[in-house]
């Protein structure tokens, strides 16, 4: 079956608040695809699912349309950020004593350049986002954890299946896997070597703690990949309509619905036009601030 986030019956409700005729039997298959048409794009603009758990009334409307019962799995990849600006050298300590008013830059020739490649320290760069902001400068105090900050893809995480961290070798540790490493999702993992944090608005960011990784990290690009479950257990009613509202713009546009003559509008675009507006002012909740 088709997957939505609303049922025909959230169709013929939106369509008659909007003074349309709600009767869709005659085209139901055209319903079912305007409504999957609309659920899969409103997922990947807000970064978001909704599930609907066993025994909620929506499935009992449900008719040619598979209402979610779950949270879904994604994967990624993500660097490891770093700070606002490269500063040459930043990342290893000057040997070389320079006058008051010197440009070191300037001063420094190829046997300096061979030398800094040569001690630079990946790990030197990592922005710290919670924790002593001189995390990493020696002499370092592992006892006090420093978390560097991953956003994640989607919003409401619910569980970090893999953790991959890139060694110094090059490869990858799964933190989830290894007994080595402690973390989860939520607060009360706060301390542990990695956690997600997921505000009230869903956003969830991964927090991993730097002194569990390898001194010498090879890389900070494409150095972290999780696998996340993701998903908000109910379907809110103004995404129910929202996804109504647009589903049934569609069939309006399509000439699937009539438009009776005494409508107070100019023509179908303006209806199809005031049932989106419509939809995204059901959703702005959810485009709020991070």
């Amino acid at each position: 079956m088709a997957t939505g986030y609303c049922t025909l019956e959230d169709v013929r409700r939106a369509l008659r608040s909007a003074k349309l005729p709600g009767d869709i039997s005659q085209e139901k298959q055209i319903a079912v695809d305007a409504i999957v048409a609309e659920t899969e794009p409103l997922e990947k603009s807000l970064s978001r699912h909704w599930y609907a758990p066993t025994g909620a009334g929506i499935l009992d409307e449900a008719d040619l349309i598979d209402i979610p019962t779950g949270p879904k799995t994604r994967d990624d990849e993500h660097d490891i950020q770093t700070h606002g600006a490269a500063v040459h050298g930043a990342d290893e300590h000057d040997h070389r004593r320079r006058h008051a008013n010197s440009d070191a830059l300037l001063e420094a020739g190829p046997r300096y350049e061979r030398r800094r490649r040569h001690q630079d320290v990946p790990m030197r760069r990592i922005r710290i986002a919670t924790g002593p902001e001189d995390a990493l400068e020696p002499p370092i105090d592992e006892t006090v954890p420093a978390y560097t900050r991953i956003r994640l893809e989607r919003r409401d995480v619910g569980a970090v299946n893999v953790l991959s961290v890139v060694n110094a070798d090059g490869g990858y540790d799964d933190w989830v896997a290894s007994s080595d490493y402690d973390g989860g999702v939520g607060n009360q993992h706060r301390g542990e070597d990695y956690w997600v944090r997921v505000n009230n608005g869903g956003w969830s960011e991964l927090y991993l703690d730097v002194h569990a990784m390898d001194d010498y990290l090879a890389t900070l690009s494409n150095a972290v990949y999780v696998d996340i479950d993701y998903g908000h257990e109910g379907i809110p009613r103004n995404v129910r309509r929202a996804v109504a509202l647009r589903a049934g713009a569609e069939l309006v546009e399509e000439a699937v619905i009539e438009i009776p003559q005494n409508a107070t509008v100019y023509n179908i675009e303006t209806k199809a036009e005031e049932m989106r507006s419509k939809a995204d002012d059901l959703l702005e909740v959810y485009r709020g601030a991070q």
